[in-house]
């Protein structure tokens, strides 16, 4: 007499297949673009003393970048050509060096390697007292958090799929 094969629910399958479909559709745009690293000045902070120039450094290279700047009043501050260095991951920008003191408005823009352009926007606070100073930005970082999310998900839809997946029946030999 043969036992009856061994079957996992349908819930199973259907968990397995969602965790592939979300890894695919919400992991996919992560390893398409760049993310800022850093920003100097200081996104959201005063800053103080000699301030002419903004740099922003990426997790991995862009093809392109576009630095600009309001002042206070909402009126563009002209800017240099924006220049990427470090292996294109630092973009940067100088201008004269600022006096009035307010909240500045950086928009930047970049064509990340995948073709996308990406558009953000950040401010700082120019305060002639502040101690915090511009400090340039001359290292980008390493591989990026995107690697790691992308490698821990990953992980996780292989683990759920070894464990939710059908197995195939196993049955006895009649004695």
């Amino acid at each position: 007499m043969a036992s009856a094969p061994l079957r996992r629910p349908r819930f199973g399958r259907l968990a397995t297949v969602l965790a592939i479909v979300v890894s695919v559709v919400f992991i996919s745009p992560l390893g398409a673009h760049t993310e800022v690293f850093e920003r100097a000045p200081i996104a959201g902070q005063p800053v103080g003393g000699s301030v002419d120039q903004i740099d922003i450094s990426f997790w991995a290279p862009v093809l392109s970048s576009n630095i600009t700047l309001e002042d206070p009043n909402g009126d563009a501050v002209a800017v240099d050509i924006t220049r990427l260095t470090t292996d294109d991951r630092i973009a940067t920008t100088t201008f004269p060096e600022l006096t009035e003191e307010g909240r500045y408005v950086v928009t930047h823009t970049e064509l990340a390697p995948d073709g996308d352009l990406q558009t953000a926007e950040w401010f700082f606070i120019f305060d002639a007292a502040s101690d915090n100073r511009l400090i340039p930005l001359s290292f980008a970082g390493g591989g990026g958090p995107n690697w790691i999310v992308l490698i821990a998900v990953s992980g996780i839809v292989l683990i759920l799929a070894g464990l939710l997946w059908p197995k195939r029946a196993k049955t006895a030999a009649a004695a």
